[in-house]
């Protein structure tokens, strides 16, 4: 018995999936290699975030927590370079970083390399430090917030803190005017609300996951968070700072991707109703 031959409505609908694959796999690669840089709204919570770090005045401290793993870092890193950029961008602001996670330090060099930070003409242990990674988590955040100096004597590397300026006169949670925590965990992102915002008013910036915003904004909505975003929304940010990287490039492997299933859709629904109204026949 002779088959009976394909029409091409049949051939709509039976596209093989490697040919799927493959063009997907074109979709996420090229707009990675060459961003076409689709247009991004901006967030209102983007924006609060982007406005806050535009308010420091000269001469404050910024407490920086990389509190993330490295299973987090496509996602948080790209926001916290582009914030980075953003900090080192104005003048004469400090900032101090920690870790509550023990891949934090390693992370942050990493980030440091992405951003290229001697752009900005910045000098270690003068206008940016890390303290280390300070293990115990609230207990940790508390104790940082009372006194660095008590609660280590070293940066990351080993060298005693009483070797760099930057920390002369920095000592506590009221030295410090603003507060930007990344974090993959909910105990670092809710425990600076506890330990900082509640004893000490410190306003606090708190970069997490996308399924961790739902969980993080009531303490925005209470007034105890002044901006919650995911590091998805890192494109956002870059474009504000005039320093787009992988955020942007993200946002647009995401469109093309959104239009090619949009487009698949639609093939789909003409292979059906050319098909019903050709009366299955070619």
């Amino acid at each position: 018995m002779t088959a009976k031959p394909k029409t091409i409505w049949d051939r709509l609908e039976d596209i093989p999936r490697e040919i799927l694959y493959g063009l997907l796999l074109v979709c996420i690669i090229v707009p990675m290699l060459f961003p076409i840089g689709f247009p991004v709204p901006i967030s209102a919570e983007v924006k609060r975030w982007y406005d806050t770090i535009e308010a420091l005045p000269a001469g404050s401290v910024v407490m920086v927590d990389f509190g993330y793993s490295g299973g987090g870092e496509p996602e948080l890193a790209p926001f916290a370079v582009a914030t980075y950029a953003q900090l080192f961008k104005k003048a004469d602001i400090k900032v101090v970083t920690m870790s509550t996670a023990s891949e934090g330090p390693l992370l942050w060099e990493k980030a440091m390399t992405e951003l290229n930070i001697a752009r900005f003409g910045k000098e270690y242990g003068k206008d940016y430090i890390h303290i280390g990674y300070i293990a115990g988590t609230e207990t940790a955040m508390a104790a940082v917030g009372k006194s660095i100096s008590a609660t280590t004597t070293t940066d990351y590397k080993g060298t005693p803190l009483s070797k760099y300026s930057i920390m002369q006169g920095v000592d506590s949670a009221e030295d410090f005017a603003l507060l930007i925590e990344y974090t993959t965990g909910g105990d670092q992102s809710e425990g600076w609300v506890r330990q900082w915002y509640t004893s000490y008013k410190t306003p606090y910036l708190c970069c997490v996951l996308a399924m961790m915003v739902p969980t993080m904004l009531p303490y925005q909505k209470a007034g105890q968070i002044v901006s919650v975003v995911s590091g998805a929304q890192a494109g956002q940010i870059e474009l504000l700072v005039k320093a787009p990287g992988r955020g942007v490039k993200s946002a647009d492997v995401i469109t093309v991707t959104h239009l090619f299933c949009i487009a698949l859709v639609v093939v789909g629904n003409i292979a059906y109703f050319g098909k019903k109204f050709s009366g299955g026949k070619s």
